[in-house]
C-alpha cells in the first residue's frame, strides 16, 4: 500500500500555532500517521530543551514606548538577507521529508513561502529532487541545507547539484556526528516509510532508495573549520553555519569565512539538556558584533516571540515544524497562511510596543529579563 497523505490546497483561518500543532497531531493520528506526527512534534531525550526553547521566552518582558505619535499604517516588517528582499522576517528553516504531511511535499512548501514573501532553506532530506522543487517555482529564493558526509563523492554530488539548480546559498549543518536520541521514534519503531525516498539522495548511485544513508550514518564526526572556504570556493556561493550555541564558535565560524550564522539546536531534536536557543541568542549577538547576518531558530510559535529574538540580535528568524502543520490542512496555501499569521501577529506587537520597522525594533526596543521564580 502506498503511503497515503493529504492534498487539500486551501488557505487557513488560524487562531495561534500551538492550536494549530494540536489539531495538526489529530489529524495525522486519525489518518494512521501517528508515527509520522510524533517524529515531526517531538524532540530528543525527556524533551527538556524541546519545552524551553519556548518557555525560556517568558523570562523577556518588552517594554513599550506608548508615547511618540505612531503612525502605525507605515508599520511594516520587510527584511533582507545577503541582498535578497523580503517581506517578512520569518523564514522556513530546513526539515526532512515534507512528504510525510502532504503530497506536493517540498514543492508546495517552496511555493507557499515564495508567496508569502519569504525564504525557503531545502533539506539534504528532501522527498523531492531539487530541479523538481525549483522548478515548481523558479523565481523563489531558496537556500540548501548541507550536512557532511565521510563520502566525498556525494558531498561533491550535492553540492554541484544545488548550484546547477538556483541556490542562492549554502546552510551548513553542525549538529554532531550522530542523530538525536528521540524517545518517540524509539517507543514507535519508526521509519521512513520507502514510498517516501529522499529523492535527491536516491539519485546518487551509492544511496539507491536515498534511506540508506540512515543506515550507514556516514556523517562525516569532525568538520575542520577550514572547509568552510573549501564550500565556498566549489560553490561561489555565500556559506551560512546552522547550529551555532555559543559566542565562541560563532567567532569561529566568522574567522573561518562564514557568511552569516545561524543560531539553532534543531528545535531539540538531537541533544537534549543543553540551553534554549533564546538564552544563547545575547552572547552570540555580542560576538557576531554586526559582522555577518543572524538567523535564529528552535522555539517560535508566536509573533511575541520573533519580536523578542529580532530585539535581541536576530536579523532573521526560522521555523520548521509550523510549515509543516501549515502545508498538511492547505498545501502550498497553508504554508502561505502560516507565514502571514506569525508575521501578523508580530506587526501588531511592534505597533504596541511602539515601532513600526524592523530596524526600530532592533535599534530602539527594551528588554528586561524577569530571572524565573521572582
Amino acid at each position: 500500500m502506498s503511503y497515503n497523505t493529504s492534498s487539500v490546497e486551501k488557505e487557513l483561518e488560524i487562531i495561534n500555532i500551538p492550536d494549530l500543532e494540536r489539531e495538526f497531531e489529530k489529524s495525522m493520528a486519525a489518518a494512521a500517521h501517528e508515527k509520522e506526527a510524533d517524529f515531526i512534534v517531538g524532540g530528543a531525550g525527556a524533551e527538556h530543551t524541546l519545552h524551553h526553547n519556548i518557555s525560556d521566552f517568558d523570562n523577556w518582558e518588552i517594554v513599550p514606548s506608548v508615547i511618540h505619535g505612531l503612525d502605525e499604517s507605515k508599520g511594516n516588517t520587510t527584511s533582507e538577507i545577503l541582498g535578497i528582499k523580503l517581506k517578512t522576517p520569518i523564514i522556513v528553516s530546513p526539515s526532512a521529508a515534507h512528504g510525510l504531511v502532504h503530497s506536493s511535499a517540498e514543492s508546495g512548501t517552496l511555493k507557499g513561502t515564495f508567496n508569502a514573501g519569504s525564504l525557503m532553506t531545502i533539506s539534504t532530506f528532501s522527498n523531492q529532487l531539487l530541479k523538481t522543487i525549483h522548478g515548481s517555482t523558479p523565481a523563489a529564493p531558496w537556500f540548501y541545507q548541507f550536512s557532511f558526509d565521510q563520502n566525498q563523492h556525494l558531498n561533491d554530488f550535492l553540492l554541484n547539484e544545488a548550484v546547477q539548480q538556483g541556490a542562492k546559498a549554502i546552510v551548513v549543518g553542525v549538529f554532531g556526528a550522530s542523530f538525536g536520541r528521540r524517545e518517540r521514534d524509539i517507543r514507535n519503531h519508526f521509519d521512513f516509510d520507502p514510498d517516501l525516498p529522499f529523492r535527491q539522495l536516491a539519485a546518487f548511485p551509492e544511496y539507491p532508495t536515498g534511506l540508506d544513508i540512515l543506515k550507514v550514518n556516514n556523517r562525516k564526526r569532525d568538520i575542520n573549520p577550514d572547509e568552510i572556504a573549501k564550500i565556498k570556493k566549489q560553490t561561489g556561493l555565500p556559506v551560512l553555519i546552522k547550529g551555532i550555541q555559543s559566542g565562541e564558535d560563532a567567532i569561529r565560524a566568522i574567522e573561518n569565512g562564514a557568511d552569516g550564522i545561524w543560531i539553532s539546536n534543531t528545535g531539540g531534536r538531537q541533544l537534549d539538556g543543553i540551553r534554549s536557543t533564546i538564552k544563547a541568542l545575547p552572547e552570540i549577538a555580542e560576538a557576531v558584533n554586526k559582522r555577518v547576518p543572524i538567523i535564529f531558530d528552535s522555539g517560535i510559535r508566536r509573533g511575541q516571540q520573533v519580536f523578542k529574538a529580532l530585539a535581541l540580535g536576530a536579523d532573521l528568524v526560522a521555523i520548521g515544524r509550523a510549515p509543516l502543520y501549515g502545508l498538511h490542512f492547505g498545501g502550498s496555501k497553508g504554508v502561505t497562511s502560516v507565514l502571514e499569521q506569525l508575521r501578523t501577529e508580530l506587526l501588531n506587537t511592534m505597533l504596541l510596543a511602539g515601532v513600526t520597522n524592523i530596524k526600530k525594533l532592533k535599534n530602539n526596543t527594551r528588554l528586561e529579563y524577569a530571572y524565573p521564580g521572582i
